[in-house]
């Protein structure tokens, strides 16, 4: 990590410190140098947290549709325990077993 940090503070000596300008107006270059490297970063910050913003949203409703998923599923089995199955009609009346239903008598 500090060959990482000499490094840049090599680049960022070097893009400031041109050896044609008198060392008393090296403050000075620094100053502005340092202003507009900040003021060209604000372009940048923003478009960096708008994608860590979307990634967070991505994640946020992928595991929310598959909580909504496992609740669905979940209901769907503590209904289907508590009702008994009701076996399939076919269009002649006969449950699917091939019995005819009887027919209510009054």
């Amino acid at each position: 990590m500090a060959g990482f940090l000499e490094l840049v503070a090599w680049i960022y000596y070097a893009m400031t410190e041109p050896s044609w300008i008198p060392s008393q107006f090296h403050p000075f270059l620094h100053g502005i140098s340092g202003f507009f490297m900040t003021l060209g970063s604000l372009f940048i910050v923003p478009i960096i947290c708008l994608v860590i913003y979307d990634i967070t949203l991505y994640l946020f409703r992928l595991t929310g549709s598959a909580c909504q998923t496992f609740t669905n599923a979940l209901r769907a089995h503590q209904t289907a325990q508590t009702q008994p199955p009701k076996p399939p009609i076919n269009g002649n009346g006969s449950v699917a077993n091939g019995h005819v239903k009887p027919e209510k008598t009054q």
